[in-house]
């Protein structure tokens, strides 16, 4: 399947260029590390 494909069904956020993706990943570390957190992680039930 074409990335385009599934973007212009807005399946997909954006299209980033593979060359990007250090800075890409970086970004969402540092949005996901100002995150607050709101209550204790609960694992629940795990099934493997």
């Amino acid at each position: 399947m074409s990335p385009y494909y599934a973007a212009a069904r807005l399946w997909l956020d954006a299209i980033i260029d593979p060359l990007d993706t250090r800075t890409w990943i970086s970004m969402g570390i540092e949005a996901a590390s100002q995150a607050p957190a709101t209550r204790e992680f609960n694992m629940g039930v795990l099934q493997t």
